[in-house]
């Protein structure tokens, strides 16, 4: 069996995160509409040593955050302060969750925090210009995350950045990709998004991705094609028919 991984999808994330994280002047200050000129793939995240994957369900709570582990020179403006919006986590995956599920098992809760950034032109880490209410309130959403060291976890709640928000989160929004978007399919035909994937149907395509660290293991490459024969429809309906489309693999039982 051949398995490609999704190359561009890990190294547009973990490489643009790592690029731009602990690095003065790194990423260009840019106007509020320059999340549009950036070309990354929209679409959610691929999983890697770095992400969290947090299936949740939106609150209208937003709380001011600060830019945890971004290089000030990023964010620390004036008359600008960065704010999350609270989620009420259902299921979560990857690094750090672990961490989290203890946290807010001590804590009687399940609110995290996820802190939206935008991107520049060429595709760097930037603050977000748009309403903290990122996710509509209510409604359930998948979320690539970086967790927050516990020092930078804001009122106990764990914290996370949400890099490039609008491509790597799957949820209903004004500005992001989600169960409402309406997509084309291989013939170019734009189908309704009735036939998009639930938030709760990617996460179990997640959980059944390999990561970047088990892609020659056996074990997880027959659990990735056992998942695929069980779920069929995954490989037509968005964003199941993006995301499998980084993974070849030969028809063999």
């Amino acid at each position: 069996m051949t398995l490609l991984a999704d190359r561009f999808l890990h190294f547009a994330l973990i490489a643009a995160v790592a690029a731009f994280l602990g690095h003065g002047g790194a990423a260009n200050h840019v106007d509020p509409l320059s999340s549009a000129r950036c070309l990354m793939s929209i679409r959610p995240g691929a999983r890697d040593s770095l992400t969290t994957t947090v299936l949740g369900r939106a609150t209208r709570d937003t709380i001011a955050a600060g830019g945890g582990v971004v290089d000030r020179s990023i964010w620390d403006r004036p008359g600008h302060a960065i704010y999350g919006q609270i989620v009420r986590a259902d299921s979560m995956l990857g690094v750090g969750a672990d961490v989290v599920r203890r946290a807010l098992n001590a804590r009687r809760s399940t609110e995290v925090l996820i802190v939206p950034w935008g991107n520049s032109p060429g595709c760097g880490i930037d603050v977000w210009r748009r309403s903290a209410l990122w996710v509509s309130p209510d409604s359930s959403g998948l979320f690539s995350l970086r967790l927050r060291p516990e020092s930078l976890w804001v009122s106990g709640r764990p914290t996370f950045d949400a890099f490039f928000a609008a491509n790597y989160s799957y949820a209903d929004g004004p500005y992001t990709v989600g169960p409402h978007f309406g997509f084309l399919d291989s013939t170019g035909a734009r189908q309704h998004p009735t036939d998009s994937m639930t938030p709760a149907e990617v996460f179990t395509l997640y959980a059944a991705l390999l990561t970047v660290a088990h892609r020659g293991d056996s074990i997880a490459i027959a659990r990735l094609r056992a998942w695929i024969r069980a779920n069929p429809s995954m490989r037509t309906r968005y964003p199941g028919n993006q995301i499998l489309q980084g993974y070849v693999l030969d028809p063999r039982p």
